[in-house]
This record gives structure tokens, C-alpha cells and sequence, in this order.
């Protein structure tokens, strides 16, 4: 049986039938699905705009669940990862910076995909991570609402 919403108030009925961790689990997971969708687009973007030097700002383009928002919000950043974010998959070294001071770099590390993104005073913007949402905005939306659906007939299933 699949379910079919009329508005928000029908969307608002259909999860409130749910337990709180069945509700957050569903919206964590619907939002992700948006998310895959613009991920996927910038990827593509970022490929065409000729930034594959190495591969390693294409391999970053991640998206991650901020864990400080209000309640009731949900909120994913599509982003690059970079700098410690990356992780301990990447090696990391001692260098020695202009100053003279000793500090930390990771091999592969795609530091500089804002540079791309937003420009600098040499380097023209090539926006791929904006542009990902410019082009499929619609398409994410979809994602997102199909994979509501889907969520809330698998919920209905395991209740009945």
C-alpha cells in the first residue's frame, strides 16, 4: 500500500502515528537522500570544470549530519573534506612552515577547493558546489520526498 500525501498537515499526521527515534531516523535518512543527489551533481560539475588533478578534491566531496541544531531540525553540509576532517585514512607529516614553526600536513589534502569554489583575487570562482544545487534542486526534493514515502510505507509495515 503506498501512501499518498495531500499537504503538510497529512505529512505531519503520518509521522506523528511514529516514535520519536522512527521519526528522527526517517528525516536523517530523507535528507541524506537529497543530499546523495547534489553530492553526486557537484562531483560531476567539478570533473568538467577540470579539477582532477590528483583526484583527491573529487574523492572529499562528502556530505555530513550537523550534530548542533535546534531541535527538530535536521541539517546535512555538502561540502570538500579537508584538514583534519579528512580523517585518519590520510598520512600525515611534519613540515616546516615560512615562519620557521613545525606543522602538521596530510598528503592529499584538497585545502584548496574554497579557492576554486569562491575565488580568490587571482583565481576566477568555478562554483561547483553551488552550481550542483542551481541544477538539481528539483531532482533532490524528489529524491528527498520519494525516499519519505518509502520510509513511512517500511514504518507502516513493521507497526501493523
Amino acid at each position: 500500500m503506498t501512501t499518498i500525501f495531500e499537504g503538510l498537515g497529512d505529512l505531519r499526521k503520518a509521522m506523528a502515528d511514529h516514535k520519536r527515534e522512527i521519526q528522527t531516523k526517517t528525516v536523517r535518512r530523507m535528507v541524506a537522500s537529497g543530499g546523495a543527489v547534489l553530492r553526486k551533481e557537484s562531483k560531476t560539475i567539478a570533473r568538467k570544470l577540470g579539477l582532477e588533478k590528483t583526484g583527491s578534491l573529487i574523492r572529499n566531496i562528502a556530505i555530513k549530519r550537523e550534530r548542533k541544531t535546534p531541535p527538530g531540525v535536521t541539517q546535512y553540509n555538502l561540502g570538500v573534506r579537508h584538514g583534519r576532517d579528512l580523517g585518519k585514512r590520510h598520512t600525515k607529516f611534519l613540515a616546516l612552515s615560512k615562519s620557521g614553526r613545525v606543522v602538521t600536513k596530510r598528503v592529499n589534502d584538497p585545502f584548496y577547493w574554497r579557492f576554486h569554489e569562491f575565488g580568490t583575487k587571482y583565481i576566477q570562482a568555478n562554483e561547483f558546489i553551488q552550481q550542483s544545487l542551481k541544477n538539481k534542486r528539483t531532482e533532490a526534493i524528489a529524491a528527498m520526498s520519494a525516499k519519505l514515502k518509502q520510509e513511512i510505507d517500511k514504518a507502516n509495515r513493521t507497526v501493523k
